[in-house]
């Protein structure tokens, strides 16, 4: 990284990271998930557990990182392991801190361009922590790859 803060060796001078939701899913959630190779891991999608820390340490840690892109945009990338509540459950996990990730819809079908095809769910979450100034100030999107395009099963 250069002197400056700015990553010049991790993305071309220019270079904005503003993906749609069908290349997300298509371009790197499926790569991600299949074991294959992702364009821009770690420069513009992150491998970060976000359930570690409050949202806002998060973002001053990465805004750093990806300081060109916030200028247009202030979204942050990332893939984190969904955590279960119990070894054997399916019920997720969202807590964080003193906070936790509150669903706010029950998701949205993302279908391939052009098509009726389904390839994923968006879900959109709020932090919440009622003791914190933080409180309702961070959303999440969560993206979930559709089952046909999930190749290496481990179960």
């Amino acid at each position: 990284m250069a002197e400056d803060g700015y990553a010049y060796d991790r993305v071309p001078p220019g270079y904005h990271f503003c993906p749609s939701e069908q290349e997300l899913l298509l371009y790197y959630l499926r790569p991600k998930v299949n074991a294959e190779e992702v364009p821009g891991e770690n420069h513009v999608v992150f491998d970060f557990n976000l359930y570690s820390d409050q949202p806002r340490k998060i973002w001053d840690h990465f805004q750093t990182t990806r300081q060109n892109d916030l200028k247009m945009s202030n979204d942050l990338y990332f893939f984190t392991e969904l955590q279960t509540k119990t070894t054997n459950g399916s019920r997720v996990s969202r807590t964080v801190g003193g906070g936790t990730w509150k669903g706010e819809d029950g998701g949205k079908k993302i279908c391939a361009p052009g098509t009726d095809h389904v390839i994923g769910i968006k879900k959109r979450f709020r932090y919440e922590n009622k003791g914190s100034a933080e409180h309702g100030k961070w959303l999440m999107n969560e993206f979930e790859l559709g089952q046909s395009l999930i190749h290496n099963r481990q179960y």
